[in-house]
């Protein structure tokens, strides 16, 4: 009787550690789940996130111009993304002093292929910021801000939250032909249209 009695006032004595340690099992539990969950959906959204690049654009008619940039992108559906881009790019070529702002906006497809690496394709369109001058005669300058669009390709390779990324564009950018003649008359060519290369850094949300 007594034995019985003791053993009753023990569980009684231990029910509430008990429940606290389930009550913690079940938190740390909810807890790890949520943070698996967060983490998948991280790794998973390629496009949700802000990233920053290095850029190369072989332009037709002003040299090689290079400088960096920001992405921000966001998930529309499934596989399917939105980005927003802004860069700045400089060239000197044959005497010309070019900048370059790209204010972009693109759609990207992801395409099928592993957990880590994700290729995709897609293409946009984007408002072009340029000013060039002649720097060794000072015969004109030329100043535009014109449109344009392009199509792309490129490879996300993803680190948990973060992803490394590598792309190819061909662009092609119009031309308002404004120039300013500040002396004799030479033809003077006035096209951005050509490949450019990116790569940077991408942490997503």
């Amino acid at each position: 009787m007594k034995r019985a009695v003791v053993a009753t006032a023990l569980a009684w004595a231990l029910s509430p550690l008990a429940a606290r340690a389930d009550a913690g099992l079940l938190a740390a539990t909810a807890a790890s789940t949520i943070g698996a969950q967060a983490t998948a959906s991280l790794v998973s959204t390629p496009y949700a996130g802000l990233g920053v690049f290095a850029s190369r654009w072989d332009s037709q008619d002003y040299g090689t111009l290079a400088g960096c940039g920001l992405r921000l992108g966001w998930n529309i559906f499934g596989r399917l993304g939105l980005e927003a881009r802004a860069s700045y790019l400089e060239s000197e070529d044959d005497g010309v002093e070019t900048s370059l702002v790209p204010l972009e906006a693109a759609l990207v497809f992801r395409l099928p292929f592993g957990r880590h690496l994700s290729p995709y394709v897609g293409g946009g369109a984007g408002y072009y910021l340029k000013d060039a001058e002649y720097t060794d005669t000072e015969t004109w300058d030329s100043s535009e801000k014109v449109a344009g669009y392009f199509a792309l390709a490129g490879l996300d390779l993803r680190l948990g939250p973060a992803s490394l990324f590598a792309e190819a564009k061909y662009n092609l950018v119009g031309t308002d032909e404004d120039l300013h003649w500040r002396g004799a008359d030479i033809e003077a060519a006035n096209s951005l249209d050509g490949p450019s290369f990116s790569a940077g850094l991408k942490l997503g949300f």
